[in-house]
């Protein structure tokens, strides 16, 4: 019996799906082809392919493109107004006529047009809402980079349950073959009169069970490409595509405590709840500086024609200063809710610290678990492997039943399949360490500044 190959082997669906593929993603390269006419994927161009055409990316780049404007917003508490005004009147008076006096009629008219030019000067409010804008922005963009990790991370973890559902699958296909030679023996065995007919049916039970167990597989990965190819947005033929083995992530090297301390210092999360205490503080000075007074200054120019006098033109200026002393209570109101704002986002920021901790021992003992059963799976394997060959062995010379022989074939495949579930979330298990301290696929989150447009598909083939 071989040992587990380092790479997935690629069952024969599989490669029939791949012949009848020719399209490759443009804009991030053509797929890396194993073989003729076959479309493989990388992980890291399922990155890229994922940064180009996310939906949830492109929303967090349009909710910075909106945080954008508050800044202009609280400006315009401070820039110049301009209004123009027009007025046009006319009127007729008609005097029925007398014995004495004829009918008359009377005509007047007026034409009016204004310009006023308004100045805020002094306004208490402009500077907590500008730098809450500012704020705001600044957390808009922490999501957006919070968002791409995220997403990033979605993306290795389906990538690598399509990789190891590939590997489940060729280790059924192994197993169907190991099954049908013994059931070959069994029957051998059976036609000598070394056996009785229970041991061929054990045969045939075994075989059908491994059927059983490559068609669920193979359905399972069909779902789990599905899924993925949902992820990456692919439609048409480029569905149909296959994964390549990626380089296994960078080993933990620190401890907890070091990777605790990075995740305070780089959690995007954790800074959006502390920037969220100054936001609230912000709010609170906003609503303060309502009781200080506003100066203003105003300009205005008049024009007014009139058929009964004379045109006129006129203009004024006035600086005024509006102090509120009584609102009606609504400034206390406001006062008293963003002092309550700012203690509940104090105790937000404790529980997000409280979250980022729990999230970095979760991953960094789920690694040093999977590290350690790896470890053991691999000495499990060696031993079922030898084991049944022996025991193989033995039912040829009589020595062993069938029944062993099977169960020892259960044990191999079972304990081989622990190996492969294990090996594969040991990778998604480093790279969710990394996320919990924000240091995965940094360079793609640091350097997305905005998303490319959506990628079209055209047909390619080398």
């Amino acid at each position: 019996m071989k040992n587990i190959p380092p790479f997935p082997i690629i069952p024969l669906s599989l490669v029939a799906m791949g012949l009848a593929a020719m399209a490759f993603f443009p804009g991030i390269g053509a797929f890396a082809d194993s073989s003729p006419g076959k479309n493989v994927i990388t992980l890291e161009q399922a990155y890229d392919r994922t940064l180009a055409s996310d939906q949830s990316i492109r929303t967090a780049y349009i909710e910075i493109r909106k945080a954008n404007l508050l800044p202009l917003s609280a400006l315009t508490k401070l820039t110049p107004r301009l209004t123009g005004g027009f007025s046009l009147s006319h009127s007729e008076t008609k005097t029925n006529g007398t014995v004495l006096l004829l009918p008359s009629l009377s005509v007047a008219g007026a034409q009016n047009t204004s310009f006023t030019l308004s100045q805020t000067l002094i306004d208490f409010t402009f500077f907590p809402a500008y730098r809450l804008a500012k704020l705001t922005g600044t957390s808009t963009r922490l999501q957006y980079r919070l968002t791409i990790r995220s997403v990033l991370f979605g993306v290795a973890k389906a990538y690598y349950e399509v990789l190891k559902q590939q590997k489940i699958v060729a280790l059924d296909n192994e197993t169907v073959g190991l099954a049908r030679q013994q059931l070959q023996l069994s029957q051998n065995q059976y036609d000598v009169g070394a056996v009785s007919r229970v041991d061929v049916l054990r045969g045939e039970s075994t075989l059908e069970s491994a059927r059983q167990a490559l068609i669920s597989d193979q359905n399972i990965l069909a779902l789990d490409r599905d899924v993925l190819a949902n992820i990456l947005n692919l439609q048409g033929d480029a569905r149909n595509f296959e994964v390549a083995q990626p380089e296994d992530a960078a080993q933990k090297a620190v401890s907890f405590d070091d990777d605790l301390a990075q995740a305070y210092i780089n959690r995007e999360d954790y800074k959006i709840s502390a920037i969220a205490i100054e936001q609230s503080v912000e709010q609170r000075n906003e609503v303060v500086g309502e009781y200080g007074p506003t100066v203003s200054a105003q300009f205005a120019q008049n024009w007014a024609d009139q058929s009964s006098s004379p045109r006129t033109d006129s203009w004024d200026a006035l600086v005024s200063v509006q102090v509120p002393f009584f609102t009606g209570g609504q400034r206390e109101i406001d006062l008293r809710t963003a002092h309550h704002n700012i203690d509940e986002a104090k105790i937000t920021l404790e529980t997000t610290a409280k979250v980022v901790e729990n999230d970095v021992r979760t991953t960094w003992l789920v690694v040093e678990t999977l590290r350690e059963t790896i470890e053991s799976l691999k000495s499990q394997v060696a031993a079922n492997d030898q084991n049944y060959k022996d025991l193989l062995n033995q039912y040829q010379a009589g020595a062993a039943t069938s029944l062993d022989t099977q169960t020892a074939l259960i044990q191999l495949v079972t304990s081989k399949t622990s190996l492969i579930t294990q090996t594969y979330e040991y990778q998604v298990a480093l790279r969710d360490l990394q996320r919990s301290i924000a240091a995965f696929q940094n360079k793609r989150v640091k350097n997305q500044t905005l998303p490319l447009p959506p990628l079209s598909f055209h047909a390619t083939h080398e």
